[in-house]
């Protein structure tokens, strides 16, 4: 069976690592964007795995945390919050189908 390679920023990847790799630079960024201090409430101090876990929370859509959103977050974080939300809640195939139309392939 050969799986179909596509380029993406002059790599091959097969779909599985594609939306492997999106997942993971998401979750990177979406972790980045959670640390930053101007994110937090004043006097509020995050551990590393408890910012990842809320990201990849976000990324996923589950919505689960550790912590208390609205004491922990500012008005910074939690809009940072939303439209990581946001990411996670278009998808793969969605971006995917908009990457797809702005190239102008068609759409079977």
């Amino acid at each position: 069976m050969n799986v179909e390679k596509r380029i993406f920023f002059g790599f091959k990847f097969t779909p599985a690592q594609l939306i492997g790799t999106y997942y993971f630079i998401a979750i990177t960024v979406s972790t980045i964007l959670l640390s930053l201090p101007f994110a937090h409430q004043e006097g509020v101090d995050l551990s590393f795995i408890d910012v990842l876990f809320t990201g990849v929370s976000a990324i996923s859509v589950t919505g689960l945390t550790v912590i208390n959103t609205a004491e922990t977050f500012n008005t910074v974080g939690i809009i940072i919050l939303m439209l990581i939300l946001q990411v996670g809640g278009i998808g793969v195939m969605t971006l995917g189908t908009f990457i797809w139309v702005i190239f102008g392939k068609r759409l079977g």
